[in-house]
């Protein structure tokens, strides 16, 4: 099963505050595994849900800074690497991805290096194996 995180690379404004994920404070350059933590999910699936957001009850990846959303984004990863890593964003005007707005109705793939904007607070999605 391939590896698949995000880096943390800052924040695209300079008064963001601070931002913690997992409970921790993040500096650019910390990295987050994608990985299914909190929510449920049926595991005989092809594909695993990671939701990224600000709910402790729900959010995979828990992040807690200004502008991030209880559910600000899902990732649908292939089990087996197979296939597109699929990235939707729930609130518009959230998400941007290599600089362009990606609207709550589009799915997008997601490739290796992509960088990811959430609300202010940039990071890199990367993926091994």
């Amino acid at each position: 099963m391939p590896s698949r995180k995000l880096t943390f690379l800052g924040s695209s404004t300079s008064d963001s505050g601070e931002i913690l994920v997992e409970d921790e404070a993040f500096l650019p350059g910390s990295v987050v595994a994608l990985k299914r933590r909190r929510s449920p999910w049926d595991p005989s699936r092809p594909v695993e849900r990671i939701i990224l957001g600000s709910n402790p009850a729900r959010a995979d990846v828990l992040v807690k800074a200004d502008g991030i959303e209880a559910e600000h984004v899902r990732f649908y990863l292939p089990v087996d690497g197979c296939g597109d890593n699929d990235l939707k964003v729930i609130v518009d005007g959230t998400v941007k991805v290599n600089g362009r707005n990606i609207p709550h109705t589009e799915w997008l793939a997601l490739v290796d290096g992509d960088e990811l904007e959430l609300s202010s607070w940039l990071f890199k999605f990367e993926q091994e194996g």
